[in-house]
């Protein structure tokens, strides 16, 4: 009974550990400075990923992606979408023309 009840604990640990890497909310960061511009466009390509632990939308007065209703952010896949704007472009700061990043220089942030 002891061999089973260890077990169940150590797949419970794994199971939260596996699920450790969720967030209300995220932003993209670009050379370690945030970027609105950026995190706009990565709360759609996130939303539109359809990514099992749910939707995401962005939050105009924060500037941040947040977590549809009973959803939840995956840290890694998030930090992907940040990277593929990067690559795909987005408003420059002047709101002219597309800009691009490198995406070894973007990263994902959450809260």
């Amino acid at each position: 009974m002891q061999f089973s009840t260890s077990i169940a604990l150590a797949l419970a640990y794994l199971a939260a550990s596996v699920n450790a890497n969720l967030h209300p909310d995220c932003v993209c960061n670009n050379g370690g400075t945030y970027n609105w511009r950026m995190t706009i466009n990565a709360c759609t390509v996130y939303n539109d990923a359809g990514y099992k632990w749910g939707g995401s939308v962005y939050n105009t007065p924060t500037g941040r992606c947040d977590a549809a209703a009973n959803s939840d952010i995956a840290g890694k896949e998030w930090e992907a979408a940040c990277r593929s704007v990067a690559t795909q472009g987005f408003q420059c700061v002047d709101g002219v023309g597309t800009c691009f990043a490198e995406p070894s220089s973007v990263r994902g942030s959450c809260s």
